[in-house]
């Protein structure tokens, strides 16, 4: 992946340069997207961009293709109900196996929700039906309607410091305060530390990732648009790559917190079981 957005950034830079005063290379440059979102309107005094923007249609696509795709639930799933039933499936399966079911059914939903949520924001950035759709903002620029939500980094980072509170608030609900406030020094004096590290991890990630993708798409646009399908194959991959990274992280981050939970549980469990044995042997006649 490093590979990845090296090799994109290096065109986006080395193209402008190479073909300076070229109409096609002029081209190439102004549809090349900057880090920071371009702003569409102001919704009363909150700023709109085409990042947030694009988020809210994901959010309202997932909300319509759930509800109209589950609202005649069978016994025998068939067309979309069989997609999603898939995806559940798979995700159960792999949050059981980290966390055993009665952790693993508690998490499902957030895991689901993101990796869904990443997963349609990636493609439907990448989709090249979207990106010549533009407007002019008050400003008097002319700007896409749409951007992949992670290439914007406040929205990454966003999602990266909610997974690492979760986690760090299950944390502490098992642990107690007294052993979450210990843990954080002992055994590792530098426990503390990852509590900074891992947003910054998860939200880099993902935003170099998918900006890095938008970069080369848009470059390789208006440099050699007959091999575009090629990158385009490549983007849709990573897409769906960097959505499980994202969502396989925060559900190892959320395993680990909930450790103590799980294993307070289990001596619960034995405890009950021992006592109904002994209970048992007591009521046995000599």
């Amino acid at each position: 992946m490093l590979l990845h957005a090296l090799f994109a950034i290096a065109i986006a830079i080395a193209v402008p340069l190479a073909q300076e005063g070229a109409g096609q290379a002029a081209t190439a440059s102004e549809a090349t997207p900057q880090p920071p979102a371009e702003l569409l309107f102001h919704l009363g005094p909150f700023p709109v961009t085409n990042a947030i923007f694009t988020a809210w249609c994901v959010i309202a696509i997932l909300v319509l293709f759930a509800y109209f795709s589950t609202r005649r639930m069978r016994l025998v799933p068939s067309g979309v109900q069989n997609f999603w039933e898939m995806i559940l499936e798979l995700w159960v399966g792999i949050i059981e196996q980290n966390m055993g079911r009665r952790r693993g059914r508690r998490f499902l939903p957030l895991i689901v929700t993101a990796f869904l949520f990443i997963l349609f924001s990636n493609w439907i950035g990448t989709l090249p039906v979207v990106g010549p759709i533009t407007v002019r903002n008050a400003e008097g620029h002319t700007i896409p309607v749409f951007r992949s939500a992670n290439s914007d980094l406040n929205l990454t980072a966003a999602m990266a410091v909610l997974m690492i509170f979760l986690a760090e608030a299950f944390e502490l609900r098992s642990m107690g305060l007294f052993g979450y406030l210990k843990g954080l020094f002992l055994p590792n004096p530098m426990r503390w530390l990852e509590i900074f590290t891992r947003p910054l991890s998860l939200s880099f990630r993902l935003f170099g990732n998918i900006f890095a993708g938008e970069v080369l798409l848009a470059t390789m646009l208006g440099v050699a648009p007959f091999v575009l399908f090629v990158f385009l194959g490549l983007e849709l991959f990573v897409g769906l790559i960097q959505a499980l990274i994202f969502s396989m992280l925060s559900l190892v981050f959320l395993t680990i917190a909930t450790a103590h939970e799980e294993a307070h549980q289990h001596a619960a469990d034995h405890g009950t079981t021992a006592g109904a044995m002994a209970g048992e042997i007591e009521r046995e006649p000599h």
